[in-house]
């Protein structure tokens, strides 16, 4: 049957209103859309439908459409997560984004995140170490109950025990810890999220200011759960990136980690057979031409995976910029899909197609100014780039083969670069029905 009623969460403004932590203001917005009707096949839901924006807590929505074709845009200024809700026929396939930008000073920089399903279980691949990195783990419950949050760290050396236990988050609310001061310079965090007594949607708010240059933000989105056979898209690359793994087993992990780009896979020395040690995480340096890259990653444990890429000014004594994280995403089952925040004044909107080891026919669909079908094909271990223009939402539809998903967001503000990645999560068309037979006494 279609999904009829979706609320999809995303985390609010990262930097203000933590308690103990300094406030970075910026301009939030959470844009959303339905997805045409071109895009969800057989499945029709009759009559009109809605989508609202507004605080996971209730009250007054910040947004409200009725339209199909039109993308809802809604600022935030409060420090609250907010919930995207979808409903009757505009609930199959819709979706919504996240974006925060500040500018003007050493904080500068753009995170864009989507706006997705709780779960109780989540990876977080991002952050580093450093006296100038902060990252902030922002954890939203949608939920009507209050539930019960345990998180880990790995790092490269090892693990860190009882770093968050018990941590209770009312309904409806968010609670945003500083990573910093619960698991002090960790090297290379990955970060495991397990909620109980309901879900909970989560964020790794990532900045970083290396002395007095401003290197960058970007939120960390959860990725792919452990896996023997992973996925990375979006690796935009044109200047330094990185492939973090983190490995939660108890024994050491053999990994090969393959490029992949638009002419297929190419395998660096370094990275045939990368060893992580049980309980902890490292990061590997893409040493490879820049271009619209994946990642393949086959090991004999099981592990998880993100990676970094940064863009900087070329020249001068500082080179500011800004970098995206992109986590291994899961397969596209049927749709999967973001909105694309207008936030950077003619900027580049570039949706990054990855594979495994199978060939991938696949179907993508853009809506606003210039939307279009188109149908392309990416052979095996292989990445291919579609430049979006000013599309304002875009979905990928798999008609064979497994395909992976991102979008690189990148642009200059004040002459100095912005980017962020933002990796497409499924958006739910259809919902699991359970037959339910009484039994008689």
């Amino acid at each position: 049957a279609a999904v009829t009623d979706t609320s999809l969460v995303c985390p609010g403004p990262e930097r203000v209103g933590a308690k103990g932590l300094r406030d970075v203001a910026g301009d939030t917005s959470v844009t959303a859309a339905a997805a045409p009707t071109s895009a969800l096949g057989d499945v029709v839901v009759p009559g009109a439908g809605r989508i609202e924006i507004g605080p996971a807590a209730g009250g007054r929505p910040l947004r409200t459409t009725s339209d199909r074709a039109a993308t809802a845009t809604a600022p935030v200024s409060q420090a609250v997560s907010v919930v995207v809700r979808a409903v009757d026929s505009l609930a199959p396939g819709a979706v919504a984004t996240q974006a925060w930008l500040h500018r003007g000073d050493d904080d500068r920089g753009l995170a864009t995140a989507a706006c997705t399903l709780p779960a109780s279980d989540l990876w977080l691949v991002g952050g580093g170490d450093g006296p100038s990195r902060t990252e902030r783990l922002v954890l939203t419950n949608p939920g009507a109950n209050t539930i019960s949050v345990d998180f880990t760290v790995l790092g490269s050396k090892g693990t860190i025990e009882g770093t968050g236990h018990g941590i209770s988050i009312p309904p409806r609310s968010r609670s945003v810890l500083s990573l910093d001061t619960l698991a002090p310079d960790v090297a290379s965090p990955v970060v495991h999220v397990v909620a109980s007594g309901g879900q909970v949607s989560g964020v790794l708010s990532d900045a970083w200011i290396d002395g007095a240059t401003g290197r960058g933000i970007d939120d960390a989105a959860p990725a792919a759960q452990p896996g023997r056979d992973l996925v990375v898209a979006g690796i935009d690359k044109a200047g330094a990136a990185s492939v973090r793994i983190g490995n939660p087993g108890q024994e050491e992990a053999l990994v090969q980690v393959r490029v992949l780009t638009d002419k297929g896979p190419v395998q660096p020395d370094a990275l045939r057979a990368v060893r992580v040690p049980a309980g902890s995480s490292l990061d590997v340096p893409l040493d490879v031409p820049d271009g619209a890259l994946g990642a393949h990653l086959l090991a004999d444990q099981p592990v998880v995976a993100g990676a970094w890429v940064e863009r900087r000014v070329a020249t001068g004594a500082d080179r500011m910029g800004d970098f995206g994280w992109a986590g291994a995403t899961p397969a596209v089952e049927r749709l999967a899909g973001v909105a694309l925040p207008s936030v950077v004044p003619g900027g580049s909107y570039r949706l990054l197609l990855a594979t495994g080891a199978t060939e991938a026919a696949v179907t993508v669909t853009t809506t606003g100014p210039g939307g279009q079908t188109r149908e392309v094909t990416v052979p095996a271990d292989a990445s291919l780039a579609l430049d979006l223009g000013q599309a304002k939402a875009v979905w990928v539809q798999p008609r064979s083969g497994p395909v992976h998903a991102a979008v690189s967001i990148s642009g200059l503000v004040d002459k100095v670069p912005v980017f962020s990645l933002l990796p497409l999560p499924e958006a739910p068309v259809t919902a699991v029905t359970v037959p339910v037979r009484q039994i008689g006494n």
